[in-house]
């Protein structure tokens, strides 16, 4: 599902993976599993007879990796428009649309259209992009015109098959002919391509006000109302307008329509009351439960083309706005309904590196319930199907350091350090800093706090997030100088 800076987001609220990879958390029974082609009433999602059959002998969309000028000059030879997937190894989300999404052989007609790469924005070879094009939300889906690198089309978090084909046929119409470009000043279409090119340019107010007029300006019935209520709250909660967020969020919350969407809009309109100022408290109780209601409905019935990812991280946005209501039952019975489809997704899941799509929100899903040994055992096994992955062993890290039992947590974080790179080892190493100081290693912890603020100054700009190096610098000088800090577990996100 959702967003990746949301510094503002309590963890269980976090609905897709959180902007930069800090090792803190972001954020009744579901129906049984099916595939996210195969959700009930989605048009067009359920080819029959010799249709079904020729999707199936399909092989997957193919994409590209870590190589986005081969893949521009490879769509400027084709004349094909740029389709890019930036994700990163520990997001969860980006996992599951790579799974349930992405591999989906309906797809594969899209290659006529588009050139399709993966950039892992954990890599410095990506540096670049990363810098170019400024995301929020892991994953973020682009459709670039390949000649320029424009912004034709953009998609932020978890999609379902039918939103995926949507989003790549439009930027790829707009490349053919630059269409959006051609239409009058003020069209509704114009105004959005306008808005997320704002976005991706980090220029949020400028982001939501764009949105805000193409939304005056169509009706009801404008196929796109739905993204562009959307972008518009996600933009008001970036440029930090909490009030109009909140506004905002609770007049539009039950139009927007999607597979992970809805959930997401719920998430960003708890995390704006959450956050308005005393004076403007009496706005947060309405806003609550008006989310709560909603977030009920979503998981009793959810959208179409939700894959069990989605409805997992909507059932957490639920249980956390319960908890902090104080329905502690309620709360912990929609913990109990997130882990059953967990445990059923990852038990029908074709592959282990599928089933691990959903290690980390039932790691967090365990501890939650005092269950936190079933997570040690799950992520053991996982590390064990999947040796050279970095996450298995740096989820069990921090299981194992939230049961105090620190010694098997050293090892465990050792051996995610060995395998990682980029912004992830930052975290790592603080956890591991975390760590020694449990275990009373106050040397052992200094210096790995001094190689935790080296390897922040030694990434790029554009991977570097100054927020992480203040605090670890900070970190730095506490345990330098003084008796070991009071600490609490991180949670790998």
């Amino acid at each position: 599902m959702l967003s990746r800076s949301l510094a503002l987001l309590p963890a269980a609220l976090l609905v897709a993976c959180a902007s930069a990879p800090p090792l803190e958390p972001p954020p009744p029974v579901p129906p049984p599993l099916v595939a996210a082609t195969q959700a009930q009433g989605e048009p067009g999602a359920t080819p029959s007879g010799k249709a079904a059959v020729a999707s199936a002998e399909l092989p997957p969309l193919a994409p590209l990796h870590d190589d986005l000028e081969g893949a521009r000059a490879k769509a400027r030879a084709q004349g094909k428009a740029l389709f890019v997937d930036a994700w990163a190894p520990w997001c969860h989300t980006c996992l599951s649309m790579k799974h349930y999404v992405l591999d989906d052989p309906s797809l594969r007609p899209l290659a006529d259209r588009v050139v399709f790469v993966e950039l892992d924005t954990d890599r410095p070879e990506n540096e670049a992009f990363v810098e170019r094009y400024k995301m929020s939300v892991w994953p973020t889906f682009f459709v670039l015109d390949p000649a320029d690198g424009e912004v034709m089309s953009l998609w932020s978090g978890a999609a379902s098959v039918e939103e995926v084909r949507a989003v790549v046929e439009e930027g790829a119409r707009a490349v053919t002919d630059r269409a959006g470009a051609a239409k009058p000043e003020g069209h509704p279409d114009r105004l959005l391509a306008s808005a997320r090119k704002a976005q991706s340019a980090g220029d949020y107010t400028a982001a939501a006000a764009a949105y805000g007029r193409a939304l005056d300006g169509a009706g009801q019935d404008w196929p796109r109302r739905s993204e562009a209520l959307y972008g518009r709250l996600q933009a008001l909660y970036k440029s930090k307008d909490l009030a109009t967020c909140t506004r905002f969020g609770r007049e539009h919350l039950t139009e927007v329509k999607g597979a992970a969407q809805p959930a997401d809009f719920a998430s960003y309109l708890l995390t704006c009351a959450r956050a308005l100022p005393d004076k403007a408290a009496g706005e947060q109780r309405p806003a609550r439960e008006a989310a709560i209601a909603q977030l009920r409905t979503l998981t009793r019935t959810p959208p179409p083309g939700s894959t069990p990812d989605d409805r997992a991280d909507a059932l957490g946005i639920l249980a956390s706005a319960l908890k902090d209501t104080g329905d502690t039952a309620g709360a912990r019975q929609a913990q109990e309904a997130r882990l059953a489809l967990l445990e059923q997704a990852a038990k029908e899941a074709k592959t282990p590196e599928m089933a691990a799509t959903h290690d980390y929100l039932r790691s967090l899903t365990y501890q939650e319930l005092g269950r936190g040994d079933e997570a040690v055992a799950m992520l053991k096994e996982r590390e064990r199907q999947l040796p050279d992955l970095y996450e298995p062993p740096a989820r069990l890290a921090q299981a194992l350091h939230a049961l105090d039992r620190n010694q098997e947590a050293l090892a465990a974080v050792d051996r995610a350090l060995a395998r990682s790179y980029g912004p992830r080892k930052t975290g790592y190493l603080k956890l591991k800093a975390q760590i020694q100081l449990k275990l009373g290693d106050k040397k052992g912890a200094v210096e790995t706090l001094r190689a935790e603020v080296a390897a922040h100054e030694a990434l790029a700009p554009a991977l570097r997030r100054e927020e992480a190096l203040t605090d670890a610098k900070k970190r730095l000088a506490e345990a330098e100088k003084g008796p070991a800090p009071k600490i609490r577990a991180s949670v790998p996100r």
